[in-house]
């Protein structure tokens, strides 16, 4: 005999039931099963959060006032809280709360005599002169009879969303704002990378093999400035110089001895192999020979001249040893590499310094062949990057265009779009890679939200919408161009929707949460 599956799931029920019966409701779970009145109105200086049950005639009901500062968005703890019931017919109650129980809430307790259709409004005032300088309008509110409340209590719903408390915000660097309406630029967004100026970058290597000496101030470390000019390190050869140089301009004069031979013989064989008396690979070799001996020549020419150049400018540091020679910075920059040490042997081009001028840096962006027309000059731009906090604006005198490419590379049809930027804070660090936002010169009119309001979840541009004091709802959006630190938004927001700017991952971390936090206060 079967049973049938819905006696099992009536039995299921029946046992979470009683399952939950047993459980004993704590004070302030019993608290939050009660049904309540919220309210969320921003001004321009004050954001209020009120919670509140349903006003009865002749009943005291505590009211829970969250006041934020939207200038800090920190509780406000000094002022004075004025509540009023206004009436059609005049008849006001004004109930005046002189401090918050804690920083930014207020408890101030009211009692209607009398039913009907009230405006609730609340005052920020000065706590001794009780000077009103804020004005909080929340709306009507209905005072009832206790059946008609009664009746009214158990058809309200209870607020969905993503619940991040008003003692969760003042803890933290906390903001919202609203999303507007706003005029951006067209921009283009390229792919680009910190690199250095074409003349400040400088590969420093060994002219011949030698051992490495200090230089009277030592050997500059990493990250240490030098200046044009500056010795860097003592080249001592491993022979003597006048012995070097003998054996250098030997080499010189038998490699060009070698080399004029070699070419009467590929003079020779090439008339031969017109007569065809020779086969052609003999030319060929022939050439090759030539080739091999024109290239030793060079470079025994260019050790040589190497050593004339740094005996002369050794030549008022160190007069009485001609064989040693300082090794020079070529510009003002910093130390970016170093791979030697005193004492240590050293081969003929084996490079020993690499010198950056850090203080201006190039930024180049690749421009795409289809959108090389729509960029004739930048004259301001942005630079954001994993590792930067917030976007770099770029703008002259600070930044300059250096060059818009008019060579298309044929391997990524594009052509490098370069700024050179001061850099003097070192934030801009050579091989950072991020993305250079560009104008185009249009502008486009639209609903924008700060850039920094989009939190980027596994790939998705989401904002966190404040719905209520402490209740969110995430939105997925659908992103536009992006101009002077906003972004559009073409979809997923409206007109006045409050997103978080600051704080906006704590959020994040909290819609992931299965647990609700625990209250800090009644409601």
């Amino acid at each position: 005999m079967h049973t049938p599956w819905n006696m099992y799931a009536r039995l299921g029920f029946v046992l979470v039931l009683l399952a939950g019966c047993q459980k004993q409701l704590s004070p302030a779970e019993h608290e939050h099963t009660e049904q309540s009145i919220s309210i969320t109105k921003w001004t321009n200086h004050t954001e209020l959060f009120v919670e509140f049950s349903p006003l009865v005639v002749g009943k005291e009901t505590p009211f829970a006032a969250h006041l934020t500062d939207l200038r800090t968005f920190q509780p406000v703890s000094v002022d004075m809280l004025i509540t009023a019931l206004e009436s059609p017919s005049g008849q006001n109650l004004v109930v005046r709360t002189e401090a918050p129980v804690v920083p930014g809430i207020y408890r101030p307790v009211v009692k209607p005599d009398k039913p009907g259709i009230y405006h609730l409004v609340f005052y920020r005032a000065h706590p001794k002169t009780q000077e009103v300088h804020d004005t909080i309008v929340a709306g009507n509110v209905e005072v009832t009879a206790e059946e008609a409340h009664s009746h009214k209590a158990e058809a309200e719903p209870q607020p969905q969303g993503i619940t991040f408390l008003k003692e969760q915000q003042w803890k933290i660097d906390f903001a919202t704002v609203p999303a507007i309406e706003k005029e951006l630029l067209a921009t283009l967004k390229l792919h680009a990378e910190v690199k250095p100026t074409a003349q400040g970058e400088a590969h420093i290597a060994a002219p011949l093999r030698g051992r490495i000496l200090a230089t009277e101030k030592g050997i500059p470390t990493l990250g240490q400035r030098v200046e044009p000019g500056e010795p860097l390190a003592i080249v001592l050869p491993l022979h003597s110089s006048a012995i070097s140089r003998t054996e250098l301009e030997s080499t010189v004069r038998t490699t060009q001895a070698e080399l004029a031979a070699a070419e009467q013989e590929l003079a020779r064989v090439q008339d031969l192999y017109k007569d065809r008396i020779v086969p052609e690979r003999r030319v060929e070799q022939a050439r090759k020979d030539t080739a091999v001996l024109q290239a030793r020549l060079a470079a025994a020419r260019s050790q040589l001249s190497l050593l004339n150049m740094h005996q002369a400018l050794d030549a008022k540091t160190l007069p009485s040893t001609l064989e040693r020679f300082a090794l020079r910075s070529p510009l003002a920059g910093t130390v970016v590499a170093a791979s030697m040490t005193p004492g240590s042997l050293v081969e003929t081009g084996q490079e020993l310094f690499t010198i950056m001028d850090l203080e201006r840096v190039w930024i180049e962006g690749r421009l795409f062949e289809a959108d090389v027309s729509k960029v004739q000059n930048v004259e301001r731009a942005q630079f954001t990057a994993s590792s930067l906090s917030e976007p770099l604006a770029l703008s002259v005198p600070q930044a300059r265009l250096v060059t818009i490419g008019r060579v298309i590379d044929p391997t990524n049809r594009s052509v490098p779009l370069i700024l050179e930027v001061e850099n003097p804070a070192g934030q801009l660090k050579i091989g950072m890679h991020g993305e250079l936002i560009v104008p185009t010169g249009g502008v486009v009119r639209g609903l924008a939200i700060p850039v920094k309001a989009v939190v980027d979840d596994k790939g998705i541009a989401v904002a966190f919408v404040q719905r209520e004091g402490e209740t969110f709802e995430r939105r997925e959006l659908e992103l536009g161009i992006q101009s002077d630190g906003y972004v559009q938004v073409k979809a997923g927001l409206t007109a006045g929707e409050r997103v978080v700017t600051k704080g906006a991952y704590r959020v994040h971390l909290a819609s992931l949460s299965t647990e609700l936090p625990a209250h800090g206060h009644a409601h």
